[in-house]
C-alpha cells in the first residue's frame, strides 16, 4: 500500500504555517510515501529545506499550486516534477509577491464595488502581505448593513464564494479578468513542460458551486496533463467519478489533502485508495526527474 500528499502548504502561502522541514516530518512520520509541497504562486519553500532535520524516509516532489487562467476564468494548477531552480525564477518574475498581487487584486475589487455604489469602510487599513484582498473586501462589504442584500442576492456566505464567482463568472459584477496577475494556461503549461513537469486540475469540485463539475472538466482537461481525483471530497463518489474521467481522457491523477496546518486544513493523510488508483499516481512519479528520495 502506498500513501500519497500531493498537495501541502508550508508557510510560503499566505494562510499556512508549517515550514517545510515540518511538513515532510509530519508526513513521513505519518507513512506518507510521497508528498509534495504546493505553495501558491511559488517554490521558495525548497530553498529552506534542510535533509538533515528529516527523520524518516520518502520521496518528496518539488511542486508548486499555480493560479493561471483558462477561456477568462481562474483555476488552480498544481505542477510536479519540475526543475526547480528555472520554475522558481519564473515564478518570481511571473507573480511577484504575494502582497503585491493581491495589492493589484484588492484595487481592482474596490474600484468595482465603488461602480455598484457598494459602501466600503476603510477604517481598517488593508495589509495586502497578511490578507487576501478577497477576504478583505468580503470581511469590509460585510461590516455594513446596507451591503447585505448584495450579499444575500449572490449568495456570497463565504470568502470562497466571493472568490470563486469573482474570478469564475463573467456575469458576476465583481469579476475580474485575472491576467491582470495570473499567467494563461498556455504560458504556465510551456514553463513546466520546458523543464520537465507535469501539470494537474487541482481540486475540481471546489469549482462545482457555480458550475457543472462536467462543464468544468470540458473546459479544463485539453490543458493540463491530469486532475487531482482526491481533495477533501464529501463522498468517495466525487473520487470515483474524477477517477473515471481521467481514465476515460488518457489523463494522469494526483491526491491529495490540502495540508495548511492551521484550523481548516490541518488533515495531512488522504483516504487509502483503491491500488489500481494508487498505481497510476506512483506510475508518472516514478518517471520524473524533479524528486528527492530520502532514506535512512
Amino acid at each position: 500500500m502506498k500513501k500519497f500528499n500531493l498537495h501541502t502548504h508550508s508557510n510560503h502561502s499566505l494562510d499556512a504555517v508549517p515550514n517545510i522541514n515540518e511538513i515532510i516530518n509530519i508526513g513521513f512520520n505519518n507513512d506518507i510515501n510521497y508528498i509534495s509541497i504546493t505553495d501558491h504562486d511559488n517554490c521558495d519553500a525548497y530553498l529552506e529545506l534542510d535533509k538533515s532535520k528529516i527523520e524518516k524516509h520518502g520521496t518528496l516532489i518539488y511542486g508548486m499550486e499555480a493560479d493561471a487562467v483558462i477561456n477568462n476564468v481562474t483555476y488552480d494548477i498544481l505542477c510536479y516534477g519540475f526543475n526547480l531552480e528555472p520554475v522558481t525564477i519564473w515564478a518570481k518574475e511571473q507573480y511577484g509577491t504575494i502582497g503585491s498581487r493581491q495589492a493589484k487584486i484588492y484595487e481592482k475589487l474596490v474600484e468595482l464595488c465603488n461602480n455598484l455604489n457598494l459602501e466600503l469602510d476603510h477604517s481598517v487599513p488593508y495589509n495586502s502581505d497578511k490578507e487576501f484582498a478577497h477576504a478583505a473586501i468580503y470581511r469590509i462589504l460585510g461590516s455594513n448593513p446596507k451591503n447585505i442584500s448584495f450579499l444575500n442576492k449572490y449568495e456570497l456566505n463565504s470568502v470562497s464564494d466571493l472568490y470563486r464567482k469573482s474570478t469564475m463568472d463573467p456575469n458576476f459584477p465583481l469579476y475580474i479578468d485575472m491576467t491582470i496577475v495570473w499567467p494563461t494556461i498556455e504560458e504556465l503549461t510551456k514553463i513546466i513542460h520546458e523543464n520537465g513537469g507535469k501539470t494537474f486540475l487541482a481540486h475540481p469540485y471546489r469549482y462545482a458551486k457555480t458550475r457543472d463539475i462536467l462543464d468544468i472538466l470540458n473546459s479544463c482537461y485539453k490543458y493540463v496533463d491530469g486532475i487531482e481525483i482526491y481533495n477533501d471530497p464529501k463522498d468517495f463518489d466525487e473520487v470515483k467519478y474524477l477517477y473515471t474521467f481521467a481514465k476515460l481522457h488518457n489523463l494522469l491523477v494526483s491526491a491529495g489533502s490540502d495540508f495548511h496546518g492551521n484550523d481548516k486544513h490541518n488533515i495531512i493523510n488522504v483516504d487509502t485508495l483503491p491500488t489500481e488508483m494508487q498505481e497510476d499516481i506512483e506510475s508518472w512519479i516514478k518517471d520524473i526527474n524533479g524528486k528527492i528520495i530520502f532514506s535512512n
